[in-house]
């Protein structure tokens, strides 16, 4: 497994900053997962990512908490480790 340095959120710049405040509120949760961070290691990556997947995850056909139970599955199934 590959190891990465993940930055602390006064070390990005204000526009990733923003982001990572997006995603407490998206989860509904008071600190920043590190997979958030990892992802601003390569912010021309990591933001487009988190939007795209904001806007996969929202209600729809299935609700959000179905999708978060498929991914969950899968996420099992695959034997993910994070």
């Amino acid at each position: 497994m590959e190891i990465v340095r993940v930055p602390h959120a006064d070390e990005l710049a204000p526009e990733d900053q923003r982001f990572l405040e997006a995603t407490k509120s998206w989860f509904k949760i008071d600190f920043v997962p590190k997979m958030s961070r990892v992802l601003l290691t390569l912010p021309e990556f990591g933001r487009p990512y988190g939007r795209a997947s904001r806007r996969a995850m929202t209600d729809g056909a299935l609700s959000r908490a179905q999708k978060e139970m498929i991914a969950a599955a899968v996420s099992a199934i695959n034997v993910c480790q994070y």
